[in-house]
């Protein structure tokens, strides 16, 4: 039995047989507690009863810490599986609530075919004496960063996919915040295994930050100076993911130091990183600086960066070969919203000339049921490209309407002209319907013909009965040169008892969609995945739940809580808004207020079981996003959770323009 698997089955034992010792506060960072009185559910005056839930067949132990376990049992094949060889595989997410060691959770899965599989054990916010908290991972886990250096910024970072440790330590007193990580790098396949993928050598990281002049009268405040390093030492990692030649394998390390500074009205961080490879003479270096302040309603920027040419994050991809400065704008009130910014860039050696990158868009809100919109994207550097677009938002008897109509121009590739109509449809409670139609005209080239592509999606979500509901989205192409795309993803739950389910999901795709380019010169390099596959899972799931309820998840004691589901779905009109033909994300690392985490499934989907009610903060780490896709804003959702009520939202990531 491999240590995996024993660190497996000794998790599972424990949060099952958890002896029912008494329910214990919040302690102090010594071990010392006081106990608490268990969360009692009351009936408040003028609040509705929670419904029953139908069926009903066991009592809920509120002895001993909160504990949540989910087992599956999965059988299926794996998407871009040729052979469609049927396999079985097995799931666990368990999830302990302390009062001295944080919040214990693991994450796993395997199939006995290939003895493929993943595992993660978490231990996050461990209270340490004097005020230190530590959590520590173990398994397939994304290599820490310091927290700026994950900030919003005009030249994205990356990061890896590990299997093996890391561990964190901060101070939230004293503003510090250490980190260190190391394993072998590879990539998560899908159900019903999600298994690790190893590619070659192996990486170690260390990182920190330090707020400079953490006040004593508000050690918590975020305004002052912060100083972080991040240092990254890669050995015998490919150039590719199979290296077919021994020039294919190098020993690569980069170090990145960043600098910022908080005020009441503005925000500055400037950042540099050198990179030193096997393969190169000497070192590739590069910096930049992002510049934030606000005025009233409007917020500006400014920035500039200077990337060497075969700059890489320890042998990640990194912007490179470009000089460059810029300036954006927003502008936001209840009524209008506002932005552009613009890029002046050249290259470094060789390349292009000078150019620029410039990007600009507007909302404006005529009253309560109509919008207008209106966007353009226009890029003179490395190749001419543009994009614009103006669309119509509307509510009406149906429900909410959407009209787009979207340009295209490219020197490297066909010009285009799209019409589209997404319509979210307005069904009885519990339904969800949405639907899009959309014709565009490609114009000829040299190497292709002139085309026209019709196009339309449905997206469905409907209850069967009480117990029972089904979701399916169907996305249909077919042009008039003979190309035809379609794809389709049926699923189906059934909740047997509160405590058992089961799921059937079918995905069918055939056809190619046309790649188009992003038109940002600084965006990362996109990764390409096929679209013509057949595959089909069932799940069957048992869920457990027990303990006190006077900890919920992000809460204190004697507190109640809710529930948070949600989807991670590609944005692909930028209109932040899931359509129809727009579908989720999948195996991206979701964070409940920095402290809890878990991935998404195959259709982009997560959940956080009884989190404690008020407001708390969903982020998505944009590290484990595929590329060129990225966050919004910060990644973040706000929601405030309400006392035995659930949340959902959707969360949505865009492509670099």
């Amino acid at each position: 039995m491999t240590r995996s698997s024993r660190c497996l089955l000794a998790f599972l034992g424990f949060l099952i047989q958890l002896p029912g010792v008494a329910a214990q506060g919040t302690s102090t960072p010594s071990g010392t507690s006081e106990p608490a009185p268990a969360y009692v559910d009351r009936v408040i005056e003028n609040l509705p009863p929670q419904a029953a839930i139908d069926g009903e067949a066991y009592v809920y132990d509120r002895e001993g810490l909160p504990r949540f376990l989910r087992l599956e049992t999965r059988l299926g094949t794996e998407p871009f599986d040729q052979r469609h060889a049927t396999r079985i595989g097995y799931g666990i997410y368990g999830l302990l609530e302390t009062p001295n060691h944080g919040t214990l959770s693991i994450d796993g899965t395997y199939a006995p075919r290939g003895s493929s599989g993943s595992i993660t054990l978490r231990q996050r916010a461990m209270p340490l004496e004097g005020g230190w908290l530590t959590s520590n991972e173990l398994g397939v886990i994304n290599t820490p960063a310091p927290a700026i250096s994950r900030l919003p910024s005009r030249v994205y970072v990356p990061s890896a996919l590990l299997q093996g440790v890391s561990t964190e330590w901060e101070n939230p007193g004293q503003g510090i915040q250490l980190q260190a990580s190391a394993g072998e790098p590879g990539q998560l396949e899908f159900l019903p295994a999600s298994g690790f993928r190893g590619l070659p050598g192996r990486r170690t990281t260390l990182g920190g930050q330090w707020r400079i002049n953490a006040a004593e009268a508000d050690p918590l405040s975020s305004e002052g100076w912060t100083l972080a390093a991040r240092h990254e030492d890669a050995r015998g990692v490919s150039v590719f993911d199979t290296p077919q030649q021994p020039g294919g394998i190098v020993d690569v390390n980069s170090t990145l130091l960043a600098l910022r500074h908080d005020g009441a009205q503005h925000r500055i961080q400037g950042q540099v990183v050198s990179t030193r490879a096997s393969q190169l003479s000497g070192s590739r270096n590069g910096f930049w600086i992002d510049g934030e302040w606000d005025d009233g309603p409007r917020k500006h920027g400014a920035g500039a960066y200077r990337l060497e040419p075969d700059l890489s994050w320890a042998q990640l991809p990194l912007a490179n070969n470009v000089v460059g400065a810029y300036l954006r704008s927003s502008w936001r009130t209840r009524q209008w919203s506002a932005e552009g910014s613009v890029d002046w860039l050249d290259s470094i050696v060789g390349r292009s000339d000078s150019g620029f990158f410039a990007t600009g868009s507007a909302r404006w809100r005529l009253n309560r049921d109509h919008s207008l919109g209106v966007g353009t994207a226009v890029r003179q550097f490395n190749g001419n490209a543009w994009s614009t677009y103006g669309d119509w938002r509307f509510r009406n008897g149906w429900g909410s309407s959407g009209l787009r109509l979207e340009f295209t121009g490219d020197d490297s590739q066909a010009d285009s002209r799209g019409l589209t109509w997404d319509q979210e449809w307005e069904v009885p409670q519990g339904w969800a319907l949405s639907t899009s139609l959309g014709a565009t005209a490609y114009t000829a080239t040299e190497f292709q013909t002139a085309e026209t592509t019709w196009s339309a999606a449905m997206s469905l979500a409907a209850p069967l009965s009480g117990k029972a509901s089904m979701r399916g989205n169907l996305i249909t192409e077919r042009s008039n040169t003979g190309r035809t795309r379609h794809s389709l993803n049926l699923g189906a739950q059934w909740r047997m008892n509160p405590r058992w389910s089961l799921e059937g999901n079918y995905y069918r795709s055939t056809g190619r969609s046309r790649v188009s380019r992003t038109l940002d010169p600084l965006a990362p390099v996109p990764q390409t995945i096929a679209d013509s596959d057949r595959s089909f899972y069932a799940v069957l799931r048992y869920e457990f739940e027990a303990g006190s309820r006077n900890v919920p998840l992000g809460g204190k004691a004697a507190d109640g809580g809710g529930r948070i589901e949600g989807t991670v779905y590609f944005d692909a009109n930028r209109s932040g808004t899931q359509e129809a033909s727009e579908t989720g994300v999948p195996n991206v690392t979701v964070y409940l207020d920095n402290r809890y985490a878990v991935r998404t499934d195959n259709q982009g989907r997560f959940e956080f079981p009884f989190v404690a009610q008020g407001p708390r903060t969903v982020s998505v780490r944009s590290d484990t996003l595929p590329l060129p896709w990225n966050v919004v804003d910060e990644g973040q959702a706000r929601v405030d959770v309400r006392l035995r009520e659930g949340v959902s939202l959707t969360i949505p990531v865009q492509r670099s323009e």
